[in-house]
């Protein structure tokens, strides 16, 4: 089993188990699938539309995880969750259920038109080499200055941008902003061609935040 032990200035050491946390995770995001599936058809329309509407997203996501609370396969959660100056505010915060107890997952949430919008067009690998908040460079970097748990971005791409393009795109985020460093939970493979929800674990190269 792997473990990571996070060292951060002014913070205790805290160990957080990523293989149960990003299980459970992966299980919600087969649940939150059944919730997409049942919008194919308004996901298509957005991306025919060409809108990007991270605030349905979230919607979606609150009703969502109400009902997983209540059936208590998730701990508990939180929004909007504000961390102080240095940080600012974090999309979402999931407690679930680990051998140690509970481990928290911070996670900020991306929507990606995948197409054209008013003659531009738009794939993963675009998205992932942006520096600006378009990109997710920012999110990254906020999530790492958070002391405990673990750190995650949600995406919903809307359409499928392919395996081959969101590689590319993970490959080239890696690569222009190390020390910054993702890894793809899910695959494009796995999806329909109307949408994707990838789930990047968010770390760093630098041997004194992670050991």
């Amino acid at each position: 089993m792997v473990k990571f032990l996070i060292i951060l200035p002014h913070f205790k050491e805290v160990r957080v188990d990523k293989v149960a946390c990003e299980k459970s995770l992966e299980l919600l995001i087969a649940d939150f699938r059944k919730t997409l599936d049942n919008h194919e058809e308004l996901l298509k329309s957005f991306c025919r539309h060409g809108v990007q509407l991270e605030g349905w997203l979230k919607g979606e996501l609150l009703y969502f995880l109400d009902n997983e609370r209540k059936q208590k396969i998730i701990i508990d959660f939180d929004r909007e969750v504000a961390l102080g100056k240095e940080i600012g505010k974090v999309d979402l915060r999931l407690t679930l259920s680990a051998p140690s107890g509970f481990t928290d997952a911070w996670i900020e949430l991306k929507y990606w038109l995948i197409g054209h919008q008013r003659g531009s067009s738009y794939n993963a690998s675009f998205y992932f080499g942006d520096p600006t908040s378009v990109g997710i460079s920012i999110d990254a970097g906020k999530l790492l200055r958070i002391p405990n748990g673990l750190r995650y971005i949600l995406v919903l791409a809307v359409a499928n941008p392919s395996s081959d393009d969101w590689s590319t795109g993970v490959e080239k985020f890696n690569s222009k902003f190390s020390p910054l460093h993702l890894t793809s939970i899910t695959d494009p493979e796995d999806f329909p061609e109307s949408y994707f929800l990838g789930l990047l674990n968010v770390a760093s190269t630098r041997k004194e935040k992670l050991i």
